[in-house]
């Protein structure tokens, strides 16, 4: 009994010191996040619903147009570390991705020592929003792109949670850039108790003759938020549009495509990525409509059924076609609800096919010098049924 006493004792105690090294070693590491925190002395913290990972980069490039050393990190459509406007790296992940990752992110940029750090928001839940802006990345500057009616099972069951739940991860006296008036109104007594020096950036100054250098389709809202960040920090509105128009868009940014679909000359517009109702038709309202024939795809996940009913909503209400077509799983759902409103000949589903066999359905449906609006999910199968339509991409 004596000897089993004895070795109880020294696994309790092992069992201590390791506990008591692992505090120590989280306490070096925070003291060691603060320093490198510190050492980078402007922090540009990139949250809103759309448009994030667009707007990191755009300030980043105009910053550096002004002479900046900037490392910007984005975190939708394909994680980045960006170095300069033409060299970044993927940020390996071995698991889901996690807020921690900032940590790395800054020990990785302070070896740099750039002069701004340009992050994008990588959580979802308000706490963890919280968590990142106020413990982790400790911003100086915040931008709030937009507030979409996404995620509401997370974020609201509004949109206004949704706004408050953005404001409220703005730290005390931080500087606030947003892209829309109703931001800043519905939460006033937010910005009072947080002494927030806020900014509305207003898409309508800029002209269409600053949009139309792009060699991809960007969003006048972005261009407005990343020129009055870029000012604020002494940067021109020419050097700063200069550096952005030769920078590398997001992987997931808005493009037009040119398909040869067999005999076919057939332009893609792929809007997958905006998700929610009012983001895409926004880029619905954006886009050259002047085609012989419109069709809009619609991709559809069996697990999101919820987002496939706001889309056959906003169908039915503001997006005439010619026709519309249904990819992906789950759509004899939609097709169901849609043909409550709309003609079964307008109507065509191709779900529960391989990504190439759905091309080819689509090619054997479509006529010559049509569009096709491609909308919903992207996540997996939309994904893979992008390629498919890219490898018969003309400029290829």
């Amino acid at each position: 009994m004596g000897i089993i006493r004895v070795n109880m004792f020294f696994g309790i105690y092992a069992v201590l010191v390791l506990i008591g090294l692992y505090v120590l070693f989280l306490r070096i590491e925070k003291v060691n996040h603060e320093k490198r925190v510190k050492s980078i002395p402007v922090r540009i913290w990139v949250n809103g619903s759309r448009g994030k990972s667009s707007v990191t980069r755009l300030i980043a490039a105009g910053l550096r147009g002004g002479g900046k050393k900037v490392i910007a990190k984005t975190t939708g459509t394909r994680a980045s570390f960006i170095t300069d406007n033409r060299n970044e790296q993927p940020v390996i992940r071995l698991g889901m991705p996690n807020i921690r990752e900032q940590v790395k992110i800054f020990r990785k940029a302070s070896k740099d020592k750039p002069d701004i750090i340009v992050l994008e928001c990588m959580a979802l839940r308000p706490d963890l929003q919280y968590s990142e802006a106020v413990q982790i990345v400790k911003p100086t500057t915040v931008v709030i792109t937009n507030v979409r009616p996404d995620h509401l099972d997370v974020m609201g069951p509004s949109i206004k949670d949704i706004t408050k739940h953005f404001l409220n991860a703005v730290p005390n006296r931080a500087t606030l850039f947003v892209g829309e008036k109703g931001i800043l109104k519905d939460c006033q007594s937010i910005l009072r108790t947080k002494k927030i020096d806020h900014h509305f950036s207003d898409a309508n100054r800029i002209p269409d003759t600053m949009i139309v250098d792009f060699h991809y389709i960007e969003h006048k809202s972005n261009v407005a938020l990343a020129l009055d960040v870029c000012r604020k920090y002494g940067v021109s509105e020419k050097d700063a549009l200069a550096a952005m128009l030769y920078a590398s868009p997001d992987p997931g940014v808005l493009r037009k495509h040119l398909l040869a679909l067999g005999e076919k000359e057939v332009t893609l517009i792929n809007a997958m990525a905006a998700n929610d109702p009012d983001s895409t038709y926004m880029i619905w309202q954006m886009i050259d409509k002047n085609y012989r024939e419109i069709n809009v795809l619609i991709n559809c996940r069996i697990d999101r059924i919820d987002r496939s009913f706001q889309m056959a909503k906003l169908i039915k209400d503001r997006m005439p076609a010619d026709r519309y077509i249904l990819t992906g799983s789950g759509t004899h759902i939609l097709a169901r609800k849609l043909y409550k409103t709309i003609e079964h000949e307008k109507v065509l589903d191709a779900g529960e096919k391989k990504p190439e066999n759905t091309v080819q359905a689509v090619a054997d449906t479509v006529s010559n010098r049509s569009l096709i609006f491609a909308m919903g999910n992207t996540v997996g199968y939309g994904e893979e049924m992008v390629k498919q339509f890219l490898l018969h991409e003309r400029n290829k």
